[in-house]
């Protein structure tokens, strides 16, 4: 009988020590790597040259020069990583096409593609920092012509913001939500981005990343 007790005991140790381990690999760590990385892209934004305040215009449309500016970044990024992005493009395309209309982001499927995509995200950033360079985009700029754009194709972009995953993450949430920002789209801004839909969705997840 003791011997099934210690037997039935080891085997529950066993058990719980496989669900701690799969709970750090799968959760907590990609969870504390992501956060670490986030900090560092905040960070990155800091290096960009053009630091001014944007005003936006008061009737929020966009023009045809920012948005050719905006794709060009984009472009830099995607060509610069080459294979890395291909490989992940079917990916972003899934995750993208399942927020369409979402006013929350739920970071496991974040967390999933960063698991996944080792240095990726950090290794973007830093090119999107010259493409930000070289277009003379400012990071308000920039962020406001994004969130403009997503808006016209029906996305909200998040606002990042690591001590807010990592306060979920600290009280156990290892699948933290954040909020979408999506403002209305004026009908000029949807004219002006339609025409660019498929490579803009197929880019929208690295938006999660701040990029």
């Amino acid at each position: 009988m003791a011997r099934w007790f210690m037997l039935g005991c080891s085997g529950l140790l066993l058990f719980l020590g496989l669900a701690g381990w799969a709970a750090y690999s799968f959760l907590i760590r990609p969870a504390q790597t992501l956060v670490n990385d986030f900090r560092q892209i905040i960070t990155l934004d800091n290096t960009v040259e053009r630091q001014t305040a944007y005003t936006p215009p008061a009737n929020a449309l966009l023009s045809r020069d920012q948005v050719q500016r905006f794709l060009v970044v984009q472009r830099s990024v995607k060509e610069q990583l080459g294979e890395r992005y291909q490989r992940i493009e079917a990916r972003l395309n899934q995750l993208a096409n399942q927020q369409v209309g979402q006013l929350t982001l739920d970071y496991r499927t974040a967390l999933d593609l960063f698991r996944d995509s080792s240095s990726l995200m950090l290794d973007a950033k830093g090119i999107q920092v010259q493409a930000l360079n070289l277009q003379n985009f400012s990071p308000q700029e920039y962020a406001w012509v994004r969130s403009q754009v997503y808006a016209a194709l029906g996305f909200g972009v998040p606002s990042l913001n690591p001590q807010e995953i990592l306060r979920q993450i600290g009280g156990g949430n290892f699948n933290p939500r954040v909020d979408m920002i999506k403002p209305t789209a004026p009908p000029e801004n949807v004219r002006l981005v339609e025409p660019f839909r498929a490579e803009l969705v197929s880019y929208y997840p690295f938006t999660w990343f701040g990029l």
